[in-house]
Order: structure tokens, then C-alpha cells, then sequence
């Protein structure tokens, strides 16, 4: 579930950089390469979950903030997707 939220961050940041109206403007556009930054990490850290518990819940903590900041209400869904098993690993984390 994280990837699947990683992978849609990434793609709704690309949409949000070619949506973007004004270029020099730092609104969806220009911020939009720190939600696919966060997305790929976002990624990164749901490939790890089952190997580097601690890794995994600050990649995607990371994530989570970083995509919600850069994106705000765009990237509900990818933040959602991420905090699900961010919550359930951090709850399971021995």
C-alpha cells in the first residue's frame, strides 16, 4: 500500500508540474519536484518495511510530511496510502 501511495504521489506531482500555469511562480509547479522526491521515498520505504522497520517509518514520515507540504489537498490520497502502514508498522515495531 505504501508503494501503490508512492508511486501515485509521483504520478500527481507530474501532473501538477504540467498543470502548473505559471512557471516562476512557486505554487504547484516548482514545488511539484518535492512531491515526486517524496514519492520516490515514499517507495524506497515501502520496499523496506518487511526488511528495516526504523528505516521504513522515517522514510515514510518524511514522505508523508514532504508530499503534504509541496502538494497540500493533491496529494490526500497518496498521504493516506502512506499512513496506513506507516500507522501499522510503527504499531507492530518490536
Amino acid at each position: 500500500m505504501a508503494i501503490l501511495g508512492g508511486v501515485l504521489g509521483v504520478v500527481l506531482s507530474l501532473l501538477a508540474q504540467l498543470f502548473a500555469l505559471i512557471d516562476d511562480s512557486y505554487t504547484f509547479g516548482n514545488i511539484g519536484f518535492l512531491g515526486i522526491f517524496s514519492g520516490v521515498l515514499g517507495i524506497i520505504a515501502g520496499f523496506q518495511i518487511n526488511k528495516n522497520t526504523s528505516f521504513a517509518l522515517i522514510g515514510l514520515g518524511i514522505a508523508i510530511l514532504l508530499g503534504t507540504i509541496a502538494l497540500s489537498f493533491l496529494y490526500f490520497i497518496p498521504t493516506v496510502l502512506m499512513a496506513i502502514p506507516f500507522v501499522y508498522t510503527f504499531n507492530n515495531e518490536k
